[in-house]
């Protein structure tokens, strides 16, 4: 397999082959870091439309470069040998989750949280005016930080453009029945479709029609997918609401199925709900606008404003461990509420200014000036190294009382002296920390809390739990 000669970019291995391309895996000199080009195959015919098929992989993918869970374009060209056009990506390792889940699928938990993601960058193309069309296990890989990444956006079309495509290219086993019988050439609702068929996959290791040890050829696949009934999973430990939802999403009629990525994405939110799992956020940009950002016209406070002053460097000091902050007042002897904490932050302000006071009295004019920064030729890591113990969220209940919402919640571990609780409304945005196992909201209205166990630096997982 020979890999194109591309300035700056050194070749290290092939990672595999796409429907008209190649992947390889090089090295960017400057910025170094690793990268994945995808490159057009030497034996394609470069016509008007494989040029114009790339060009607007480009595009789309460029539009989508920054979305957590949508694999980034660093740039694009042509190589200097046969004009190859060419896409160089944020490298992701392999296997693609479809080889991943093949032999062990996913815990339903697992599934939901990478649905709920993918939902998210859909939803995001769909607003920019991107159909994926080709939704699939494969075309999701994995980033070193273990996040899905959709990719291969090879066959997007524009919601306004694809009803005039001559040439749709799809992939039998998560294509839905309007695109096998021609009666469309990509939706929404197709997208919809070939994302319930993934997330079915991950569940199960195989596509919703394809039969263990039987007929799985094309012609077979397409007669189940266009006439037979969507299955179950058959697994016990998927909540049988998940079940019913992605039959929903398989449903022959476009119409029946979720009418958005989002509103798919906010189905499986309260699943995780109603089954105690931690609560996957959805990014969605624009989706729920951030009260913090300062209005247009504004303008920036002062005391914001970038400025530059010399720097003395005390020999030997190092970072210093940010303190946990203090329960919130109560008003309740036995209930905690959320409540301001000016008082409080005027206190740590006077203790931070006592520090330093003390801290330049000991010192005196004993400093010398930091000869420079040493790098450590031994791991600095303190030996032995504590292992996590809060692997488990806390048992999180609410109900609705005539004070307003009580939320409880019970440790997954025996608490020790100086273990704390932080939790975080969904509806406001609010969040505090507490030593208590229980929260006073006071509103009329829905409210969702998430709570969180710390111990010195380790933090259980999130629980959630909503009230109406």
């Amino acid at each position: 397999m020979s890999a194109p000669s591309i300035p700056g970019f050194a070749f290290i291995e092939h990672l595999g082959s796409g429907g008209f391309a190649d992947v390889f895996l090089y090295e960017q000199q400057w910025p170094r870091q690793r990268v994945a080009v995808k490159v057009v195959r030497p034996d394609v015919p470069l016509t008007d439309r494989e040029k114009y098929l790339f060009t607007a992989e480009a595009n789309s993918m460029a539009r989508l470069a920054d979305h957590p869970y949508i694999v980034s374009v660093i740039t694009a060209g042509v190589t200097a040998e046969g004009g190859r056009p060419f896409l160089v990506m944020r490298y992701c390792p392999p296997p693609d989750l479809g080889v991943r889940v093949r032999s062990h699928p996913m815990a339903p938990v697992d599934a939901v949280s990478t649905g709920i993601k993918l939902a998210s960058a859909i939803e995001t193309a769909h607003r920019s005016g991107i159909l994926h069309r080709d939704i699939k296990p494969s075309n999701v890989l994995v980033t070193t930080y273990h996040e899905p990444a959709l990719t291969d956006f090879g066959i997007a079309g524009h919601v306004a453009d694809v009803d005039g495509d001559n040439d749709v290219r799809i992939s039998y086993p998560w294509s839905p029945p309007e695109l096998l019988d021609g009666s469309s050439n990509g939706s929404v609702a197709s997208d919809v479709y070939s994302l319930g068929a993934t997330i079915w996959h991950l569940l199960v290791g195989r596509s919703p029609f394809s039969i263990p040890s039987g007929d799985n050829s094309t012609r077979a696949l397409s007669a189940r997918i266009l006439h037979a009934a969507p299955p179950a999973t058959q697994r016990p430990d998927v909540p049988p609401a998940l079940d019913r939802l992605l039959q929903q999403c398989l449903a022959k009629r476009p119409e029946h199925r979720p009418a958005s990525a989002l509103e798919l994405a906010r189905a499986l939110q309260r699943i995780e709900s109603a089954a105690g799992w931690a609560r996957t956020a959805v990014a969605v940009e624009g989706d729920r606008p951030d009260a913090s950002v300062t209005a247009p016209g504004v303008p920036e406070a002062p005391e914001d404003a970038t400025a530059m002053k010399p720097v003395t460097v005390i020999s030997a000091s190092g970072p210093r461990r940010i303190a946990p902050q203090d329960a919130a007042p109560v008003v309740d002897p036995d209930v905690e509420e959320p409540a301001a904490r000016s008082g409080l932050v005027w206190a740590g302000v006077g203790v931070a200014v006592l520090a330093v006071l003390v801290g330049v009295l000991v010192l005196g004019d004993k400093r010398e000036e930091d000869p420079g920064v040493v790098v450590p030729t031994t791991s600095q890591t303190p030996d032995p190294v504590v292992p996590d113990v809060l692997t488990e969220a806390v048992a999180l209940t609410g109900s609705r009382t005539p004070r307003g919402v009580l939320f409880e919640w019970r440790a997954p571990v025996p608490v020790e002296p100086g273990d704390s609780f932080t939790w975080f409304r969904d509806d406001t945005g609010t969040f505090g920390s507490t030593e208590r196992r229980r929260l006073l909201v006071r509103t009329d209205a829905s409210v969702c809390l998430d709570v969180r166990m710390n111990r010195g630096s380790d933090s259980s997982p999130r629980a959630s739990q909503c009230v109406s």
